[in-house]
Order: C-alpha cells, then structure tokens, then sequence
C-alpha cells in the first residue's frame, strides 16, 4: 500500500455490505481481498443496525477476528439493502477510488490490480469485472434484461477495454467507481426505495447513463466464484427469474421523465451501434 501511495495513485477503498443469512461466509469474500495482488488501501463492510441490533457481538469470530487488519466495519442507520455497498461509501470516500463487491463471492486475485489498470486507460469511466451487453429490439426498444447478453467480454473479448454506454456493470463481481462522477441525484433514496430497493445494479446504470459516464470491462474473465451455500438467498433469483429488473426500469423510468430528471428515452441514452460490428465479428 504505501507503495501505491508513493506512486500518486489515488486510494483504492474496496467496499461491500452483508446480512444475518450470509454474515456467516462473509469472511471468505474478505479474506480474497486480502489475497490481492494488489491491495486495497481499506476495506469497508457496511452493515445495518437492525439486523444486529448488539453490533459486534452479533458477528461471529470469523469476520471479527479479521479487524485488526486493514479492514472496519461502519454501522449505518438505514438498512438500503444492497445499497449498502456504495451509498454510504461514495460520501465516505469521495476522494478515493471505490471498488464494490459482493459478500458471496471470492475474488481472483489479480482483481483489483486489473480494475486500476484499466481505471488508469479510462479515468472518466465506471471500470467493471462482470459486464452485460443491452439489447435491443428492431423498433429501438431495449430488450428485457433475461435477453441481455450476460458476460459479453467472455464471448466477445474484443469488447474488453472499450468504453460504452451499453455496457452493464453488474457491481458486486468487483466494480471501480469515481465517486466523483456522480451527481447528488445517486443519494435520492425516495427514488431508491420506491423503485429499486433491492437492484443497486440498475439504479448506478440509471445515474451513470444521466451522467454521462461509460462503462469498460476490465478483462474478459468474466465469470463467478461463489461462496458455497449462498445462493438459496440470492436476489437474482427476483430481479432476473421474475423479470424484477424490467419492473424496476419501467417504474423508475416513469417517475424520473414525470420529473424531468431523463430528457431522452433511456434506450437512446445507452444506444452504441459500434459495438455490434464486434460482437458480429465474433459470432
């Protein structure tokens, strides 16, 4: 770390939340972390008061054990889910570079050394491990979300480093953010709670497309590695299984044009052409 620092290189704060069902495993997420090849400067784990309402002596010794390294817990008030993640930690540290994770899963280690690599080629871009490819429907529509193409840069490996709007950054497989780059707007937790409390995914795309701010995918390794005996709880089973995230984007749409808040149709904001000559290249 400090030699990352004696580099000029901004902070790099990695950032996750967790709760009762996973706060058992949670660890094994950290503990990759600290196997980077590149270590973070911080590592920060948000949880909510009311799932623990005794604090650390709610938390097992497996994660507390592991405070005395360069890691703290913060307990925040309000339980935003999995929100957590970045709401909190983008105010926090507004100056640092932020990099989501998940509490199910474990990391490769070259993670974050791959995710300032790239931030370094793209510093106005949201920089991802895991990304999705919008598609779209003849008439311009963007195509409901089970019909996106998962993991784009695994098949397509020519859309790794390419900066786009119609790039997805899914944030929990190790996403870098420049707090910076947000408008006050991301912090509207009427907004948040009204439409997407349980899909930060969709709402940081929502706020980043408004910004102005494109997506890179980091490396084409694009796949997961989940903790074992996570995934009985998992909320992609609502937001992708049910269609949740077309619900969410269809409502969360409505207001925000009802407000003045999106000036143009979302799929003309996320639109890139350019990026079916590489994904028809690699058929």
């Amino acid at each position: 770390r400090a030699s990352h620092r004696m580099k000029g290189n901004e902070r790099v704060v990695v950032t996750l939340t967790s709760y009762p069902p996973r706060i058992n495993t949670v660890w094994q997420s950290i503990r990759s972390i600290f196997a980077q090849t590149y270590l973070p400067d911080k590592i920060v784990l948000y949880l909510a008061k009311s799932d623990f309402p005794n604090r650390e002596a709610d938390l097992p010794a497996s994660l507390t054990d592991l405070l005395w390294l360069d890691f703290e817990i913060r307990w925040v008030d309000r339980d935003l889910k999995p929100h957590k993640k970045w709401y909190w930690a983008f105010q926090d540290f507004k100056d640092d570079l932020v990099v989501t994770i998940d509490d199910d899963l474990t990391y490769r280690h070259s993670m974050i050394e791959e995710l300032v690599a790239a931030h370094h080629q793209h510093p106005q871009a949201i920089i991802a491990s895991r990304t999705h490819l919008i598609m779209f429907n003849e008439d311009g529509s963007i195509k409901p979300y089970a019909q996106w193409i998962y993991e784009a840069p695994h098949a397509y490996p020519a859309l790794a480093g390419v900066e786009s709007m119609r790039l997805f950054a899914t944030t929990g497989a190790g996403t870098l953010f420049v707090p910076s780059l947000f408008p006050d707007l991301v912090f509207d937790t009427g907004l948040i709670e009204r439409h997407c409390l349980v899909a930060d995914d969709i709402w940081l795309k929502v706020i980043e497309t408004i910004a102005g701010v494109p997506v890179v995918a980091a490396t084409p390794d694009q796949l997961l590695e989940y903790v074992p005996d996570t995934q009985h709880v998992a909320l992609f089973r609502v937001n992708i299984d049910q269609g949740g995230n077309d619900a969410v984007m269809k409502g969360l749409f409505a207001e925000m044009e009802d407000r003045g808040l999106i000036h143009e149709p979302f799929a003309k904001l996320v639109c890139d052409d350019s990026l079916d000559q590489i994904v028809g290249a690699g058929e």
